[in-house]
């Protein structure tokens, strides 16, 4: 692995063009991915170790996701690559606190549990007691309704994005975990999906058995929708949305359950139903990034290779993300804002923090890599 020693434009010459490559000469998507990977170092802010130039950039959340995506692409960039890694690296143990979360002064679980991610794809043994206390911090932002909130002590009740991140943080490199934390995010994650078999909540207000997922028990950040029981009678319901749905699925994988557990299998039977690559299905555009991101783990972490839409459809989800991600890349037009950011990517509609590039440009970066990884075989 070769190391770079140079300042950060200077060695960007090198990384950008390697001897006897042309970027012509790439398969598309690990094409797009590189192009992702060079606009995200450009981003790199040498004096202090993040990414872009507003705050969100600053949060060692989105500092662990970029370096995440940048260690899983097809460089395999490491600690050994430069500053562009070691600096972040650096910042994000800088900001570990006492009790052993990676944080400014907000959202500490979604902050330490990416945090977690981009320090463990570096594989350093150095950072295990990091690694340890800041696993030991997540497992205290259980709330007593089994899922994850937004951080030790927070009076709200769990929520099923949080619960996602705080179980891939914790999950991280192994080790052993107290039981009843599983069980309970498992009963709290039933609870956050229309499956009356195994919800008894949705089966009391008699569900329509969808499947699909939602934000909390009883809530949606997707709105709702309304079920009509007989003449006159109609229920409200949460309604469920892509991006939730993929995320319960992930959760139950990595509480233990398998991909033939019918929690899983309904929740497989909404997204033949729902999946688009396009947008969040239930939600339009708002969070596609962490849409893509979510489902693209999820189902690759299910062993899904293909959706079985009906009617003869098939659709490989990972062929069908790697279109739509790279026909939606940022190619450096005047009207994209130009040359500086071409290999980006950001979302039109802003809700939850989606018109920053960095954010966008890592949730991408990372849902390409499990694309490129599901599709080597067919394009090498």
């Amino acid at each position: 692995m070769r190391v770079f020693r140079l300042s950060v434009p200077m060695a960007l010459v090198f990384i950008l063009m390697p001897a006897g490559v042309k970027a012509t000469d790439a398969p598309p998507v690990k094409s797009a991915c590189e192009r992702a990977g060079y606009w995200l170092i450009e981003q790199h802010n040498l004096d202090e170790g993040t990414f872009g130039k507003t705050r969100l950039g600053k949060e060692p959340g989105v500092v662990g996701l970029v370096l995440k995506a940048l260690g899983e692409g097809p460089r395999d960039y490491r600690e050994a690559h430069g500053p562009f890694i070691t600096k972040p690296v650096k910042y994000l143990l800088a900001h570990q606190k006492e009790n052993g979360a990676i944080t400014l002064d907000g959202r500490d679980t979604y902050n330490t549990a990416l945090a977690l991610l981009g320090l463990q794809v570096q594989h350093n043994t150095a950072y295990r007691v990091e690694i340890q206390s800041a696993k030991d911090y997540l497992a205290k932002c259980q709330a007593k309704d089994g899922g994850f909130t937004y951080g030790e002590g927070f009076r709200q009740g769990g929520d099923l994005s949080n619960t996602l991140f705080g179980l891939s943080g914790i999950k991280t490199g192994g080790g052993k975990v107290d039981k009843d934390l599983f069980t309970n995010a498992l009963d709290f994650i039933r609870r956050c999906q229309d499956n009356p078999e195994t919800n008894p909540e949705m089966a009391a207000k008699q569900g329509p058995g969808t499947g699909g997922a939602y934000y909390q028990p009883n809530k949606s950040e997707a709105g709702t929708v309304q079920i009509k029981r007989g003449e006159g009678q109609a229920l409200d319901l949460p309604k469920p949305y892509g991006s939730m749905t993929a995320a319960a699925i992930e959760c139950y994988l990595l509480c233990g359950l398998k991909a033939d557990a019918p929690e899983v299998q309904a929740a497989l039977k909404w997204f033949k139903k729902n999946f688009s690559a396009k947008e969040n299905p239930g939600a339009g555009m708002q969070g596609y990034y962490y849409y893509a991101f979510a489902v693209s783990r999820a189902l690759s972490s299910a062993g899904i290779k293909e959706i079985d839409m009906g009617e003869g459809q098939k659709v490989n989800w990972a062929s069908a993300l790697a279109d739509q991600l790279l026909s939606v890349q940022n190619r450096g037009t005047p009207e994209e804002g130009g040359r500086a950011m071409r290999g980006s990517f950001v979302n039109k509609e802003p809700r939850w923090m989606e018109d920053d590039p960095v954010l966008c440009t890592a949730y991408a970066l990372a849902t390409l890599n499990i694309c490129y990884e599901n599709l080597s075989g067919k394009e090498e």
